[in-house]
């Protein structure tokens, strides 16, 4: 199914007119830093750097070269590719020694002398390769040139005199191509090469091993990839999508790429998709997991989905996150999403490295209608009473507020992408939210806006889709008629801290009982509550001396709670944990906003 949907997905960009970029087949997108520049005699005339001035990223131009060669082992060096590959092929130059610094003088002179000899072997299969281009194309004036000026070993030694090839030998593997003098297009982008090329993915394979068998993706009788290019941006190293590589995995005697059968177009098709979505717009990133999302035609939602979920990383315009949520919620009328492209199928595709692995965290797909819906409860789950300079918070921040010192790599394994996918298909929570969120309220003593947001949220989806539960869904703000023991405890918990903090003439404290008992009092509040009650007795009292109209209002705040508490249970469960973090926040809020209307709640999505 996902290779399926991005094999459609080259068929859409390279069937459109969107200016997609997207690589013809026998061909890919390659960043390239430097060109070698030549004359029709094969004369060496400039050494042209195609990176950006951009000197934080100095990353080389993308161009459309011929598909790169899949090599691996001993014998890689006897692979190379069409009029363009790293430094050691094209200009015999060796690679640095890794480390050399910690290494005697005899052990680096030994890798050393490997070295080069690898980059000669290197050079002489790009040598006999060009020399078989130029027999099968003999009238290409550039493969000609090519030819001509790697016979001439002065022409790579003006290469490396020249000022760029300090910066160019200081990039490891640094990919090269040619181009002849007042030309725009590469030599390996001439007719003639197309042609070639076109005629080699055409003309039946005369390899022995070459197997035709029915393609998984297009059900037709073809030849099979043995294997699979590489995806890059998801691992340190391309690595591929698809692959076996051990032994235990094979079955029947099928080896490799033959036990998933892939034609090598349809292989070529969704590895180049895969690769064109993993550098586009429509790729972002949650903590590990690379996530790419598209759609059957195109679409705002596509980038809009990734800006959404990503939280707008956008540092020149700060506010366009939010302005894209609201345009979220503006597509809905009537609580249902209305525009033009409803009934369009979106996919999703969440990644992560693994070893020298791909793993698929998550694979979704729904129409964009369903897909707005679902998004758009989570923003209704996450909504709770806050300052109007927060709207809308972005995952990763909410997820972060979990852990200890708010770093993501201290979050457990898969938790992001469990929770993008409760997102995507409007499914509860995993528990380890809730238990985070409650560990981490008792290690600060303190519930902050943001776990508040995903207890809310967690409690929420449980209570939707249980069906025993006679609990109600929990509101944005304080409800005062709620009668959950663990709610009003919070609640509870709340004004007597407020009652404690107006004993000062300030209404500040260093530290209140929440510093000391909040842990005990969410847990077990039958140990702290009646000695809190005590104490509370004492501060109205001492507040009454000063401000008896205020004494009377605090007191009044604390009987109404107290009438809906029989007795203190000795254990609250997770749950009620939960509520009392909720309740806690709720009335803290509420003595702190005094009922202002929001314009961009999303509750009004429920009408």
């Amino acid at each position: 199914m996902i290779l399926h949907a991005l094999t459609e997905y080259y068929h859409r960009k390279a069937d459109s007119t969107e200016g997609s970029g997207i690589a013809p087949q026998g061909f890919e997108n390659k960043q390239i830093p430097f060109i070698v520049v030549i004359d029709k005699q094969g004369s060496f005339f400039n050494l042209e750097d195609t990176r950006g001035k951009d000197k934080t990223t100095k990353k080389g131009s993308s161009f459309l070269v011929p598909l790169g060669e899949t090599r691996s082992g001993k014998n890689s060096y006897q692979t190379t590719n069409i009029l363009w590959d790293h430094y050691g092929y094209l200009l015999n130059h060796a690679k640095e020694i890794a480390g050399n610094a910690k290494m005697s003088a005899e052990k680096l002179a030994t890798e050393t002398e490997k070295s080069i000899e690898m980059a000669n072997l290197q050079h002489q299969t790009f040598i006999e390769k060009v020399e078989e281009l130029h027999r099968a194309i003999p009238d290409d004036i550039g493969i000609l040139a090519v030819k001509k000026f790697l016979t001439d070993p002065d022409n790579i030694q003006q290469v490396k005199e020249h000022p760029k090839w300090e910066d160019c030998k200081k990039i490891k593997g640094c990919n090269l191509t040619f181009k002849l003098k007042g030309e725009t297009a590469l030599i390996c982008q001439s007719k003639s090469i197309q042609e070639y090329l076109k005629q080699q993915l055409t003309t039946p394979s005369t390899d022995t091993d070459s197997v035709e068998a029915l393609c998984l993706i297009t059900g037709d009788k073809a030849p099979i990839a043995r294997l699979h290019q590489p995806i890059s941006g998801v691992n340190a190293k391309p690595a591929p999508f698809a692959s076996i590589n051990l032994d235990a995995f094979e079955s029947y005697y099928k080896t490799q790429g033959y036990g998933f059968p892939v034609s090598e177009k349809a292989m070529f098709e969704y590895t180049t998709a895969l690769n064109t979505l993993l550098k586009s717009n429509n790729r972002f990133r949650l903590g590990d997991v690379s996530v790419v999302c598209w759609s059957e035609k195109a679409t705002k939602m596509e980038s809009d989905l990734a800006f959404i979920l990503n939280g707008g990383q956008d540092k020149d315009n700060p506010d366009a996150y939010i302005e894209s949520v609201k345009k979220l919620f503006s597509s809905f009328h009537h609580g249902v999403y209305d525009n033009p492209d409803a009934n369009q199928i979106m996919y999703v595709l969440g990644l992560s490295p693994n070893s020298a692995r791909i793993v698929v965290r998550f694979w979704h797909q729904a129409t964009i209608a369903t897909l707005a819906t679902n998004i758009a409860q989570w923003f209704i789950d996450v909504d709770i009473v806050r300052g109007l300079n927060q709207p809308y918070p972005a995952l990763l921040r909410l997820l972060c507020n979990l852990v200890f010192e708010g770093k993501i790599e201290n979050l457990p394994p898969n938790m992001v992408a469990n929770v993008t996918k409760s997102i995507l298909d409007n499914s509860p929570l995993p528990m380890t939210v809730l238990q985070l969120a409650i560990r981490r309220n008792r290690a600060d003593q303190s519930v902050t806006y943001a776990r508040a947001c995903l207890i809310k949220a967690y409690l929420n989806r449980k209570i939707r889709t249980s069906k025993t539960t006679t609990i109600k869904e929990i509101s944005v703000g304080y409800d005062k008629d709620r009668t959950d023991i663990g709610y009003v405890l919070g609640a509870l918990f709340a004004v007597l801290e407020k009652i404690q903090e107006e004993t000062s003439e300030s209404g500040k404290l260093n530290s209140t009982i929440r510093d000391r008992y909040y842990g005990s009092a969410s847990s077990t509040p039958v140990t702290v509550f009646g000695t809190l009650l005590k104490l509370t007795q004492h501060h109205l009292s001492k507040i009454s001396k000063r401000n008896m109209g205020r004494s009377i209002n605090l007191n009044k705040y604390l009987s109404e709670i107290l009438e809906k508490i029989d007795n203190f249970p000795s254990h609250l469960n997770m749950e009620q944990q939960g509520l009392f973090a909720i309740g806690y926040y709720h009335r803290r809020q509420d003595f702190f906003n005094k009922k202002e209307t929001d314009d961009s709640n999303p509750e009004s999505l429920k009408a």
